[in-house]
């Protein structure tokens, strides 16, 4: 009697080759990365700034990527910077260091230069650590390109403390949602571009009818003037004396209208940083009122938005405006340091004042009253020193947690 033949077991059919994840694990895969692309559409339709949505957006990308750190960082072109927005799981020492670097100083920038995906598996490195972030721990790193109208706007990357595990359907949706970041952005930037040229246009007309009246009042004073002149020529001291309550009324009305010009008027400053709209304000101030100017400026942080430096450089003229009707200033010296935080500093060697009594004199109030208003619009603190005969010193500082976005 022959032994029963051995039937080999057969396993149960897989539908998969060697290597590929079960049906189950992609379709669970599947479903967590339309979650999230969903999800982070919907942060980025909402409302929010800059700040807000990449705040939002790196939260949900750890979590999506099961990353430890990661940073959002915008491109300066002007200046080939790129500039931390937003950070999470990585330290204040790195930020520190890394808050405004070269965009060819580390591999965030190099995702900005070339375009593409950067990632890099620390353990492979033969050279001892030279990043900052592979110096803090981090086993990997991945960064993805922010893009806005085909061009590299900003970057944001994941840091891992285990080796980098993103396969590569993970890493296509990574880059689209770079693309979807970079078009909430640029919507942000022209929403604030459009809010301001309305205010600017706004206050143009303003300015324009404030301009008219001042017109009309040198209009009205030219012909009292010429009737003061045709009295003097014929010694009719009568006539003269009665046209001088008329001419002094004239004279206060316009600079009533001159000193509300002054007070609301709003211009746009297009095209050029805070940095270089302050030397160009300064070098007009100093053709026109003889005070001699100086300027030192350390410019090494992100840019201003553009609502918050219409501000800083109104605050400026106002307080360049007190000193040449005030001060009696030979000099004046501005600070400008522009870092993580923002102050700005105007000294001038005048006559000083005591700063309780000269609140309370019209002739300077409405100056220091406007700064004031515009330091609280910017969420700013706004200090005045001074003494008599001892000069004044207008601080003005904006910290890092006020300053908006650009």
């Amino acid at each position: 009697m022959k032994p029963p033949r051995r039937v080999a077991s057969k396993q149960p059919p897989t539908g998969r080759a060697p290597g590929r994840k079960p049906v189950g694990a992609r379709a669970r895969a599947q479903e967590r990365q339309i979650e999230a692309l969903l999800d982070i559409t919907a942060l980025l339709s909402g409302p929010g700034g800059v700040e807000q949505l990449c705040r939002g957006f790196l939260q949900r990308l750890m979590a999506f990527a099961g990353a430890d750190g990661g940073t959002v960082r915008t491109l300066d072109s002007a200046r080939g910077t790129v500039h931390v927005v937003v950070h999470a799981g990585v330290s204040e020492r790195l930020i520190e260091r890394e808050h405004c670097i070269k965009v060819d100083d580390c591999l965030c920038g190099a995702a900005l230069v070339r375009g593409v995906i950067v990632i890099r598996d620390f353990a492979t490195l033969k050279q001892p650590p030279s990043y900052s972030c592979q110096e803090e721990g981090f086993a990997s790193l991945a960064v993805f390109p922010i893009v806005a109208r085909e061009e590299a706007i900003g970057s944001f990357s994941l840091h891992f403390a285990r080796r980098n595990g993103l396969d590569a359907a993970q890493r296509r949706l990574l880059t689209g949602l770079g693309l979807h970041l970079g078009a909430a952005i640029e919507n942000r930037r022209l929403v604030a571009l459009e809010q301001e040229l309305a205010v600017a246009q706004e206050r143009s007309l303003l300015a324009q009818g404030l301009h008219d009246s001042i017109a009309q009042g040198l209009n009205l004073l030219n012909l009292q003037v010429q009737m003061l002149e045709k009295a003097v020529a014929r010694d009719s001291l009568s006539d003269a004396a009665s046209l001088l309550p008329l001419l002094r009324a004239g004279i206060d009305e316009s600079y009533g209208d001159v000193r509300e010009l002054l007070a609301n008027f709003r211009t746009r400053w297009p095209g050029a940083d805070v940095a270089g709209k302050l030397r160009e304000v300064l070098s007009k101030f100093e053709r026109a009122s003889g005070i001699a100017c100086t300027v030192e400026v350390k410019d090494g942080g992100a840019p201003l938005a553009p609502g918050q430096q219409l501000q800083v450089l109104f605050i400026l003229q106002e307080a360049l405006s007190n000193i040449r009707k005030h001060a009696g200033a030979g000099a004046i010296a501005v600070s400008l340091d522009n870092g993580r935080d923002f102050s700005l500093v105007v000294r001038d060697d005048g006559c000083g004042f005591a700063p309780r009594p000269a609140l309370e004199q019209s002739g300077e109030q409405v100056g220091l009253h406007i700064m004031r208003e515009r330091a609280e619009r910017l969420g700013a603190r706004l200090d005045i020193v001074s003494a008599p005969g001892a000069g004044t010193t207008i601080s003005l500082h904006l910290g890092r947690a006020a300053r908006v976005v650009a």
